[in-house]
């Protein structure tokens, strides 16, 4: 490597912890986003063995959430899905009960095979039926049990890995023992409940956009769900046409099967498979005939910032 006059100063400043800007402006100041992260796909055929040794050999009562997270191993071992974003899947044998919490990330679920079960936020109950989605609000209580005669699983995602991020992460564990938790009705569930059926509905009438699918937004108050995590039901009939924005998502096979090409990627998708599309990279999806894609995204953090940028191909 070649001398420079300034080597003898850089050197200086470093030792006083002093950066001098000329030499790693690029560094500091990237042309463009730069995710880290290559897209991921998961099989739910890969997954579902994983949820039957889970049910089987991990205690309810021995555990806060029985779990399993979907990591992408581009973060060198860290329990993230994509960045900002975890996607999981939680598993329930009839009667157990995962204990009440509350914690400073924004969760979902996203019914798949949850007949019976139920989750309670806030006091207020709300029953999980094939592709409802319940809110868990920052600092809400919430807990769920199964009801229900079969084995119960459902999605979840979250953005703990932004909250960790900016070390604004609390944690309260609740009680296992007080059964008052429990005891509450399905009045006011609304608020945090979407049935899945309205959802359907909403999906069939949706008209094209601009990418070619049809899209439908979760939303409240005319805003997205929650401040940090924004939601989206796509109905593929044909191929989209690639599109790219600087929040990260990942998307749940609700229904039907397909192909999504995601960056250099192409993943072959059916029912309950995941994978994600990192931010900035280009993604179009082509179906089998028809297919349901839920999708969770970190879109208001970029919004609150002045940071989101989108472009179609």
């Amino acid at each position: 490597m070649n001398k420079r006059a300034d080597d003898g100063l850089v050197a200086a400043l470093e030792r006083c912890n002093i950066h001098p800007l000329w030499d790693r402006y690029k560094r500091i100041t990237p042309v463009a986003p730069q995710p880290k992260d290559p897209p991921m796909h998961w099989r739910w055929r890969d997954i579902e063995p994983f949820a039957e040794r889970a049910a089987r050999e991990v205690g309810i009562e021995d555990v806060e959430r029985r779990a399993l997270i979907l990591a992408n191993p581009a973060f060198g071992g860290e329990t993230i899905t994509t960045q900002n974003l975890i996607g999981a899947f939680t598993v329930l044998e009839p009667g157990d009960k995962a204990l009440p919490h509350r914690h400073s990330a924004a969760a979902i679920r996203f019914a798949t095979r949850a007949e019976g079960a139920v989750t309670i936020v806030n006091g207020r109950r709300c029953d999980m039926k094939a592709g409802d989605l319940v809110l868990t609000p920052p600092m809400c209580w919430h807990g769920h049990i199964n009801e229900g005669s079969r084995r119960t699983v459902w999605f979840d995602a979250a953005n703990m890995p932004a909250i960790c991020a900016l070390d604004a992460s609390f944690f309260e564990p609740g009680t296992r023992h007080d059964e008052r938790f429990w005891d509450v009705s399905d009045q006011g569930a609304s608020e945090y409940r979407f049935p899945g059926e309205e959802m359907r509905r909403r999906l069939a009438d949706a008209p094209p956009g601009p990418d070619g699918a049809r899209t439908v937004r979760y939303t409240k108050h005319n805003g997205s769900v929650m401040p940090t995590l924004d939601l989206y039901r796509t109905k593929v009939t044909r191929k989209t046409r690639a599109k790219r924005a600087t929040c990260n998502a990942i998307c749940l096979v609700v229904a039907g099967q397909g192909r999504s090409t995601v960056g250099e990627r192409s993943f072959e998708w059916s029912q309950d498979d995941v994978f994600t599309i990192p931010h900035w990279t280009w993604a179009s999806h082509e179906a089998l005939g028809v297919a349901d894609l839920l999708v969770v995204t970190d879109r208001p953090i970029y919004e609150r910032l002045e940071l989101l940028r989108e472009e179609l191909e």
